[in-house]
């Protein structure tokens, strides 16, 4: 048992450059809070949040062109007051239906 012991310490030590690089990149690839594992993770997660800003800032700026257009045009107010408030004139009568 104690020869064996010393042939794997021997070889360890002769070989000690790679077991030094073997580690290394275990350490930096996997157990480092800056892993590259991590900053995968986190690469991902930005890609995705750029994503979501992207699709808000379209949103925005179809919700901007829409209050330019209110603000412009009495024909927008009305067909939103109609549309979405449900609202009518005095000589007219509203039907609303649903369906179950």
């Amino acid at each position: 048992m104690g020869k064996h012991l010393n042939s794997i310490g021997r070889s360890l030590l002769q070989h000690k450059t790679f077991w030094t690089l073997l580690l290394f990149t275990v350490y930096v690839g996997f157990i480092d809070p800056n892993s590259l594992m991590e900053r995968y993770r986190l690469h991902s997660e930005n890609n995705a949040r750029r994503a979501e800003i992207a699709n808000l800032d379209a949103r925005y700026a179809r919700s901007q062109a829409r209050f330019q257009e209110l603000g412009n045009s009495r024909d927008a107010i009305e067909s939103v007051a109609r549309v979405s408030l449900k609202m009518k004139t005095d000589n007219e009568d509203l039907y609303v239906i649903e369906e179950e």
